[in-house]
C-alpha cells in the first residue's frame, strides 16, 4: 500500500508505504497515528489513507506539536500548539 504526501518540512512529494507483511500485522487492529509536527495535515491525511486501506482502526492521533489554526487539530492529542507568524 502506498500514498503520496507533500510535507511542509521537505516541500517535496514523499511516498509513505506499508508492505504486505506489515499490512497483515495491522489489519483489523487498533492504531495510533503519531507525527512530530502537524502543520498542513498532509502526512496525517496520508496516514489515515494507509490505515483505511490496511483496514486498521485509528483510535488516536497524536503529535508533539500542532501548528496553524488550532481548531483544525482539536481531535489531535499534542504537547503544545505553535502559532504561525506572517508579515
Amino acid at each position: 500500500i502506498e500514498t503520496e504526501v507533500v510535507s511542509i518540512t521537505t516541500g517535496a512529494p514523499q511516498t509513505l508505504y506499508i508492505d504486505g507483511k506489515d499490512r497483515a500485522l495491522i489489519q483489523g487492529k487498533n492504531a495510533a497515528l503519531v507525527d512530530d509536527v502537524i502543520s498542513t495535515g498532509s502526512t496525517l491525511h496520508g496516514l489515515r489513507q494507509l490505515m483505511a486501506e490496511a483496514q486498521a482502526h485509528i483510535v488516536a492521533e497524536m503529535a508533539v506539536f500542532t501548528e496553524g489554526d488550532a481548531s483544525e487539530w482539536a481531535g489531535v492529542l499534542a504537547l503544545g500548539h505553535l502559532p504561525v507568524f506572517t508579515d
